[in-house]
């Protein structure tokens, strides 16, 4: 978004709803001066956060509400464009902005997965086109990610395996539960919903664990952090930090 400016998806004065029944507007706050700058569009929140993408050559932010995905112009707040993904459940996994103008959204509870095109024309006006859907990815808390033309992310647990161009499903196998995972170079760092950390060679020709341990105890839910070779991970009950070895 820029120095000095925050982001976010956050609820209406006078809701008494709370959570992601919430309403949802996209606003831009000024840090140093504390105060509200440009908001847009009016719909029920979700848990998936905010993201910022440059799509069409246009700065936006990016909002997954509960009734669809908003592009927003991240100098004024209005809505450049928008794309149904309605639902009584919560969204929570957040877009992922691919080159060539698309974007993947995903959610859990049997809703699945749609790659999207977005384009702009003369007039500066963007159409959406889907490029395929899927129930084959249900990314219920996890964010998926990419790596050599193939996608990566928990079907409703379990670790799966996309063409990225085309939607097909390679191979799913291992159940992490509803943990997270990030890329990290070549490899997935998941943290497992049991507590586990588990590094994955992200392959399209199977499921490859390298090694794992047991990083924390009870559910684990939250996305780890990596800096440098210290790897962070947590869960409500506890906090750990490990120095990982070097090399791979």
């Amino acid at each position: 978004m820029g120095r000095g400016w925050i982001a976010s998806g956050v609820g209406r004065p006078g809701d008494r709803e709370s959570g992601w029944k919430e309403r949802s507007l996209a606003r831009r706050v000024s840090l140093e001066h504390r105060r509200i700058r440009l908001g847009g569009g009016d719909d029920h929140a979700s848990y998936s956060s905010p993201c910022a993408a440059t799509i069409g050559g246009v700065s936006q932010v990016l909002i997954f509400n509960q009734r669809a995905i908003f592009g927003h112009d991240a100098a004024t707040g209005k809505v450049l464009w928008e794309h149904p993904w309605e639902s009584k459940n919560p969204h929570v996994a957040m877009p992922v902005v691919l080159e060539g103008d698309r974007v993947l959204v995903s959610s859990g509870y049997g809703m699945g997965a749609e790659l999207l095109q977005l384009q702009r024309d003369q007039t500066g006006k963007f159409a959406v086109n889907r490029l395929w859907k899927t129930n084959r990815l249900k990314a219920k808390f996890n964010n998926p990610v990419t790596r050599d033309g193939y996608l990566y992310g928990l079907d409703d647990g379990v670790l799966a395996c996309l063409e990225l161009a085309t939607g097909e499903l390679k191979w799913k196998d291992g159940r992490y539960g509803h943990g997270q995972f990030i890329l990290v170079r070549d490899v997935l760092l998941v943290t497992a919903e049991n507590g586990e950390v588990v590094l994955v060679d992200p392959i399209p020709t199977g499921r490859r664990e390298l090694t794992k341990f047991q990083a924390l105890d009870g559910k684990t839910w939250n996305p780890p952090a990596l800096a440098g070779d210290l790897l962070l991970v947590r869960n409500d009950q506890e906090a750990a930090c490990y120095r990982l070895p070097a090399g791979r």
